[in-house]
């Protein structure tokens, strides 16, 4: 790997540690991002920015699309135009199935079939 990844990596988590990558060509299927085709691999989770409350609040997603958690950041959040960026990258795909159900009552929907994951406040 190069000096840029290994110093930003987290050595605790494995041989290899982590990383970040882009996210360009993530909506395809199967997935055209670097993670998946430069270096072969599944990501541990992916940041969606959710459309239904106007990108305030994101997901959480595993590499399958399955909602992880979720969360409402209090401000400053990143730009508006940053946010909806997120979203626009992965919509359509299994990334953004859980952002596209995030809804008020926090109730996300698996991908896997039609039963509700309540989460808690």
């Amino acid at each position: 790997l190069g000096p840029g990844i290994r110093i930003a990596s987290i050595e605790e988590l494995g041989p290899g540690g982590s990383w970040s990558t882009c996210m360009n060509g993530c909506a395809y299927n199967p997935p055209q991002d670097v993670a998946h085709v430069q270096f072969k691999s599944r990501i541990a989770f992916k940041l969606v920015w959710s459309p239904r409350d106007d990108f305030k609040s994101f997901v959480l997603v595993d590499d399958d699309g399955n909602l992880l958690n979720y969360g409402t950041p209090l401000p400053p959040l990143p730009n508006y135009s940053y946010r909806q960026m997120n979203y626009n990258m992965v919509a359509g795909s299994k990334y953004a199935r859980a952002a596209d159900t995030f809804g008020d009552d926090r109730t996300v929907f698996n991908n896997s079939s039609s039963t509700p994951i309540n989460q808690a406040e």
